[in-house]
């Protein structure tokens, strides 16, 4: 009997139920795909930002020692230690080394510029790897560097190369004070010794980058006589915003907490697997990076989340005003149910049945809704396609029925307060 009545319902109300059902798929597919976009958009969004910069920077234990004598700090005294570059690729070993975006190493120096119109002035050297190909055992073909790191970097011209002994890229502060250009020649002079680099390309960051030369470390460790060594490596990390639970002393923390943290990519734990990683390093944060990463992946996650909560009380109000509209139509047949003893629970059956159906029917509609919009948010904003997440039908049903039930509530209230006299006399 159930089943009759609603084949009738939609079979005699199809304007009313097609406004439903269209109200129910906009504010599952939107709220759908707005969620889709939310679990997804962390990654993304870190990978963004890992194009502006480090998070990380691996430093010689012995040069974040702290020496203070009498008030007065003499830890630059102590700055001389050096790591290992054939360590590197322990960093890609650690527990979250898919984690690792890429990492550069640097070796920096102080030398003199030899040019017509430069007086011997004192520039600093960096020597760094660009774009140099590593390759590991799960990923023969990663490749690393600057370029990887800092690709926010403007350029003029191109990046150096690293299999090249002689080529640079010179800060635009730098080239524009000597009017150097793409293509001209620079000598530099470190302890009486000289080498000329071809300038293969100008660089502007906006910072302290656009005051210094930077060459391939394999030139600039020959010139400091230091082969295999590095001073420092930044390291870009796709990592966890950091909570209270992340910025809790170690010390302070249970073996269960600690295992938990551990095993986590938070910034303070990839750093802590880094320094385990290189004998004789030290791990610093830039907090900075960090802290602004992870707050602004709370501030997008929590639009997203409001702007889903609002489509979805929307989507509520437009099914709740044609459910009452088809109350009232059908307030005789409603007065006839009552008459004939129909209790409450039979009654909300029928308008709480017909909810079911165009909710799954709504669910199924915004599942696909949904995905064309988290893929056209993604397409957009990063560029690429979103995998397909098995869950987004299931999750659209479920919001498609909370819309669809939602909305009947007050209705139902509605129906339930008919006099069946009144309503049977007036009809």
């Amino acid at each position: 009997m159930l089943f009759r009545i609603l084949r009738e319902s939609f079979l005699r109300r199809k304007r009313r139920k097609l406004i439903a059902v269209t109200a129910i798929t906009l504010g599952a597919g939107i709220a759908t795909g707005l969620l889709s976009v939310a679990v997804n958009i962390g990654d993304k969004i870190n990978r963004e930002l890992k194009r502006y910069g480090a998070n990380l920077i691996l430093l010689p234990q012995e040069d974040t020692l702290p020496l203070e004598i009498a008030g007065v700090d003499y830890s630059p005294l102590l700055a001389n230690g050096y790591l290992d570059e054939a360590d590197l690729p322990k960093i890609k070993e650690t527990f979250w080394r898919h984690n690792i975006v890429g990492f550069a190493p640097e070796l920096q120096t102080r030398a003199t510029l030899i040019m017509p119109n430069s007086f011997g002035e004192i520039v600093t050297l960096i020597g760094a790897w660009f774009d140099k190909a590593l390759p590991l055992q799960e990923q023969p073909d990663f490749r690393t560097g600057l370029h990887h790191v800092a690709s926010y970097w403007k350029v003029r011209g191109n990046w150096a190369r690293d299999d090249s002994q002689r080529e640079a890229m010179i800060g635009a502060e730098i080239a524009r004070r000597l009017q150097v250009r793409v293509g001209d020649s620079l000598v530099i002079e470190i302890s009486g010794q000289r080498e000329t680099f071809l300038v293969r390309g100008i660089v502007t960051t906006g910072g302290a980058e656009e005051q210094q030369i930077f060459a391939p470390l394999a030139a600039v460790q020959q010139l400091l006589n230091l082969p295999g060594k590095i001073k420092k490596v930044l390291v870009s990390a796709l990592t966890n915003p950091e909570d209270d639970f992340a910025r809790k002393p170690i010390e302070q923390m249970s073996r269960e907490e600690y295992d938990r943290w551990y095993c986590t990519p938070y910034v303070g734990s990839i750093a802590l697997q880094l320094r385990e990683a290189l004998p004789g390093s030290e791990a610093r944060v830039v907090r900075q990076v960090a802290e602004g990463e992870g707050a602004l992946l709370r501030k997008i996650s929590l639009l997203m989340f409001l702007i889903a909560l609002a489509i979805f009380c929307t989507s509520i109000l437009g099914v709740t005003s044609t459910m009452t509209t088809t109350v009232l139509e059908r307030r005789k047949e409603v007065g006839i149910f009552r008459a004939l003893g129909a209790e409450s629970h039979q009654i909300s059956s029928v308008f709480l049945g017909e909810a079911l159906v165009m909710g799954v029917l709504g669910g199924v509609l915004g599942a696909g809704l949904g995905y064309l919009i988290a893929q056209l948010i993604s397409w957009q904003v990063f560029g690429e396609r979103l995998a397909y997440n098995p869950l987004l039908l299931p999750i659209a049903i479920v919001i498609a029925l909370l819309i669809a039930t939602l909305g009947s509530l007050l209705p139902l209230r509605k129906a339930f307060s008919f006099d069946p006299i009144v309503t049977l006399h007036s009809a």
